[in-house]
């Protein structure tokens, strides 16, 4: 399609968009524009890419998002599992403290060597899970600092990525990378918006009117939608009537909602 042909599209897909009916799927027609794009083209549209790519049920960006949701919370699943707090508190409950008891039980041996698909779950992709605050908040480093301890604590081996120097922040870095339920949104208006300006730069045309209308859009598409796990697990997506996007994740079988972004402040 060339730029006049994407430019008239967009014009008339945005102005019927007043009306649309989220059950028509009126989508569709700018899903298949940016899946047209072609990926190496000198254009920053990866969240786009990603909605278009999760409505053709491909296992894209946003389904590893989802699904690194689900394996934090099956990893914590598993350490209330394993916590006996009857055990641990018997015969000393006056000097028992529950925070120091649940960390005494954490295994950071596991982060000593990982298999290369627990390892991709946590780094690079993981990151992208969390706002810079995040980090800043729980190690008083950068995303890009984070990073830099990571590669330059891990080496692959044998299919293996294994820990070359261990200490306390790399131990953390990962525990909290695997389990922490601080993520951010899964999509943010201004993050669509810059995008969509991006789109609008590469054709070269002027703002569209009526374009605010894709963000509640794109999140209503999202209503309803399930995510399958290797584990054979579903995750059900739903839109609230407030507008909040959740997620009902089941780790072993145990039921888990969560808030994945809302669409009002």
């Amino acid at each position: 399609m060339k730029r006049p042909e994407v430019i008239r599209f967009l014009r008339s897909f945005f102005s019927e968009l007043k009306n649309a009916d989220p059950a028509a799927q009126p989508l569709k027609p700018f899903f298949d524009l940016i899946l047209s794009l072609k990926r190496n083209l000198p254009l920053s549209i990866p969240l786009l890419r990603e909605l278009a790519d999760f409505a053709k049920g491909n296992e894209g960006p946003l389904f590893r998002r989802i699904d690194r949701r689900y394996h934090r919370l099956c990893r914590l699943q598993e350490e209330l599992h394993s916590l006996d707090l009857k055990k641990a508190a018997h015969g000393n409950v006056k000097s028992f403290i529950l925070e120091d008891y649940v960390f005494s039980q954490i295994d950071f041996s596991r982060y000593r060597q990982m298999g290369e698909k627990d390892f991709g779950r946590l780094f690079p992709d993981g990151l992208g899970d969390f706002d810079d605050a995040f980090f800043k908040k729980n190690f008083r480093l950068g995303r890009d600092e984070i990073r830099a301890v990571i590669e330059g604590s891990y080496k692959k081996e044998d299919g293996l990525y294994k820990l070359q120097r261990e200490n306390p922040l790399i131990l953390s870095v990962m525990r909290t990378l695997e389990t922490s339920l601080e993520d951010s949104p899964l999509l943010r208006p201004a993050e669509i918006e810059e995008e969509l300006k991006n789109l609008l730069d590469f054709i070269k045309s002027e703002k569209i009117p009526h374009m605010e209308l894709l963000y509640p859009l794109l999140v209503s598409s999202l209503d309803n939608a399930t995510v399958s796990h290797e584990d054979g697990m579903t995750t059900r997506l739903f839109v609230s009537a407030q507008g909040e996007l959740s997620g009902t994740f089941q780790p072993a079988g145990k039921a888990w909602t969560r808030s994945l972004l809302r669409l009002t402040p």
